[in-house]
């Protein structure tokens, strides 16, 4: 199938005179290439003349979002009568080689069909807009908040109406009304983004090319930068810890990206000692066993995994890296751990659920399945979430992640110190704060909401995220919970909150019955495979990890997560053979030792 839509692709990029780059997400590239083909990816870029070219749910479109081809059989129909002959007979060999079976290894490739629309339709609407050109000093003039408009990738938006139920807060919209944000838009929102949110009324135009092309160029040397970093790292595999990693990415990262992925509640004192927290105990190994042989496989939110660990759910991994997420998919796939998907991820549910479903395809031949839970915001717009638990439930998501420690955004001092920052933006953009998304935070959140969650999750199992009191546990298993994350959200939210490691201390030794009771899980400054092994002793089935997989996917994509968790495997492997054991159900409460000094 690749080597088919390679030649076809090519043909069709021929026609329309464009020259290949390296396809990545949301990227520029540097020299020419050969056209690479991924039947995973649903969006690639292209560079010609000045011009970029984007694939988004099988439309081709261009820097203005003009759809140029349909990449689809339904495009091949609605073409039908501007067929060449030649065409037709390719058509014609191509079906007699399907039913000779020469394509039955991938059903898929029967159905990719470039055809060139010799009328370029605006992606997002039909409208007379899309010949209007626009200057930005028109752009300029409606900077209000009851007359906002902005400019994403060449394209004139009226937001006036949208900004008051933008998931990131209004502020951001109104604060760059009259501005181009492209580069605050693309590297947080997924293809598509536009189009669904917008009605087609809201475009009002094109930006002046000319005007277009001198605000890419921006963009285009901020990246250019970041590959050049990327491509300067050293070997992954050289690279020895989760800590090596973080300084990895955040050796080429912006002062925004930085923050974002590091930022912390106030003084930041809960984010200290969620890593602090396990080096107040001391681990007490057994001697003369025999531990030749080691099984760290487990299972977690009722799914086997590979390793007592998964992928807690973090936002906005697309601002370290190209594809994001997908990287955080095929990396967990490859190595048998489970994923959490966080529900203001940078690419769409579907995106990260049509990954999951091709890395199951690939992996099937050792009867390797994914496991994925979603995370869920209970949001001001009910309606909302309703959607969202119901897309995760019907494509096959194996539990959900109720976070309820968000009922308001935490007060991250950093962030608003970088207010106001330009630095890594075109001259004039008021960058905002990159955070979670402020309309996912319903302060009206209660246990009451529980029973209508339960009915639209349909037998899926709920686990409530952010808990750290023993009574709110004890509470979950009154209401047939499945289990609770002990978590402070990363430090996040409110500072000097109690740690999830010492939460989990706190139960197993006022009700040590209730870790039996209930799934109990912990999140937060686990580092370490050690750290790992002290927190199952106290009796959590696994722990999450959220920022190492941001920081080792924005380094290295793809197999930076994978060397993340080979990093961590090791490390508890050599832990339990080193505390004389072999399975994890005997790794024990009396194998560990906790101190009273809390160190800071």
């Amino acid at each position: 199938m690749r080597s088919r839509a390679r030649s076809e692709l090519a043909g069709m990029l021929k026609q329309v005179q464009l020259v290949a780059r390296p396809a990545t997400r949301r990227r520029y590239a540097s020299s020419s290439t050969s056209v690479p083909i991924s039947p995973r990816r649903t969006s690639y870029r292209y560079i010609a003349l000045g011009t970029t070219v984007t694939v988004i749910g099988g439309v081709l479109y261009n820097s203005n979002l003009f759809r140029v081809v349909k990449l689809d059989s339904s495009s091949a129909t609605q073409n039908k009568k501007s067929k060449t002959k030649e065409e037709k007979d390719g058509e014609e060999k191509e079906k007699a080689k399907a039913k000779e079976g020469e394509e039955e290894k991938d059903p898929k490739a029967k159905d990719i069909s470039f055809k060139l629309q010799t009328n370029s339709v605006p992606g997002p609407n039909a409208s007379q807009a899309a010949g209007r050109f626009i200057s930005m000093d028109e752009v300029s003039t409606h900077n209000l908040a009851h007359d906002a408009w902005v400019v994403v990738d060449g394209k004139v938006y009226d937001v006036t109406h949208f900004h008051k139920h933008h998931p990131g807060g209004a502020s951001i919209i109104v604060s760059n009304a009259g501005r181009d944000v492209t580069e605050l838009f693309r590297p947080i929102h997924p293809p598509g983004t536009l189009e669904t949110h917008l009605a087609p009324e809201n475009f009002k135009g094109n930006i002046d090319p000319k005007q277009a092309a001198e605000a890419n160029e921006a963009y285009a040397a901020e990246q250019s930068r970041i590959d050049q970093a990327r491509n300067s790292l050293p070997a992954v595999e050289t690279l020895l810890s989760l800590e090596e990693l973080q300084q990895a990415a955040e050796s080429f990262m912006s002062p925004r990206v930085k923050d974002y992925y590091g930022a912390a509640a106030n003084d930041g004192y809960t984010m200290q000692d969620n890593r602090n927290s396990f080096r107040k105990c001391r681990l007490l190994p057994r001697v003369m066993r025999d531990v030749s042989s080691i099984s760290p496989q487990t299972t977690l939110f009722g799914i086997r995994s590979a390793l007592p660990i998964y992928v807690s759910p973090a936002s906005n991994a697309l601002l370290g890296h190209p594809e994001g997420e997908l990287n955080i998919t095929r990396g967990a796939a490859r190595t048998g751990i489970i994923q959490g998907v966080s529900a203001a991820s940078s690419f769409s549910l579907g995106d990260i659920l049509d990954e999951r479903d091709e890395m199951d395809k690939e992996l099937e031949k050792d009867g390797t399945k994914m496991g994925m839970v979603y995370q869920v915001y209970v949001q001001t717009d009910r309606e909302k979430t309703e959607a969202q638990v119901r897309e995760a439930v019907s494509r096959g998501v194996q539990a959900l992640i109720l976070t309820v420690d968000t009922n308001v955004l935490g007060y991250r001092q950093s962030t608003e110190k970088i207010k106001g920052t330009t630095g890594d933006a075109s001259p004039g953009v008021r960058m905002g704060p990159i955070t979670d998304y402020p309309a996912y935070h319903d302060a009206r959140q209660s246990w009451g909401d529980l029973p209508w969650l339960k009915k639209i999750a349909n037998g899926v199992p709920i686990y409530l995220k952010g808990v750290c009191h023993i009574d709110d546990v004890r509470l979950a298993k009154e209401h047939q919970l499945a289990g609770c994350i002990l978590s402070n959200h990363g430090g996040r939210q409110l500072d000097q909150a109690r740690t999830g490691f010492d939460s989990l201390r706190s139960i197993h030794a006022e009700d040590p019955q209730l870790v039996n009771d209930v799934e109990i899980y912990v999140d937060g400054g686990v580092r370490r495979g050690t750290d790992v092994l002290q927190a199952v002793a106290l009796g959590a089935k696994g722990v999450g990890l959220g920022r190492p997989f941001l920081w080792s996917q924005a380094a290295y994509g793809e197999k930076g997560v994978i060397r993340a968790i080979r990093i961590l495997e090791s490390e508890i492997v050599m832990g339990m053979r080193l505390l004389g054991v072999t399975k994890l159900d005997q790794v024990t409460p009396d194998m560990v030792e906790c101190l009273q000094e809390v160190w800071r």
